[in-house]
């Protein structure tokens, strides 16, 4: 019985070990030195590229890229990945202007942006894996479009 038990309890830590944190470990680790190395050198095209923007409108670029002008070139403190809790703004489905809008990829995980500035910002991204097993940021997209 006893072994029954403390194989039960080795399985579990297995299983719980197996999040997709650890699992993706290393292209998560591969994905954050691309965000860190974007928003260091300022590039607004290495940063836009992390991003689904497939079925952005233009306009919606340019809001995407306004935006990410006020964190862009922020001294990065630390990136983290977190697993989804359920949270609403890990997800995307509103409608504006009666047009409905969703997610660009189905969210898989959350990154925490932690900046090193006096007021502590932090951001956190929905992040998911597209096609080509890329993680890319998630955008709204029209819910008509790809």
């Amino acid at each position: 019985m006893k072994r029954h038990v403390g194989l039960l309890v080795i399985l579990c830590i297995l299983l719980s070990a197996c999040s997709d944190t650890f699992i993706y470990q290393k292209s998560l680790s591969q994905f954050s030195e691309r965000f860190a190395k974007a928003n260091s050198d300022e590039d607004m095209d290495a940063m836009l590229s992390l991003y689904a923007t497939g079925g952005l409108e233009e306009t919606d670029l340019a809001i995407l890229e306004t935006a990410l002008s006020f964190e862009i070139g922020l001294p990065i403190q630390s990136i983290s990945f977190q697993e989804l809790s359920g949270a609403p703004e890990e997800s995307i489905a509103y409608e504006h202007e009666g047009i409905e809008y969703k997610a660009s990829l189905a969210p898989k995980l959350r990154m925490l942006v932690e900046y090193a500035d006096e007021g502590q910002l932090r951001s956190k991204f929905s992040i998911g894996r597209n096609p080509k097993k890329e993680w890319k940021i998630i955008t709204a997209i029209p819910k008509n479009k790809n």
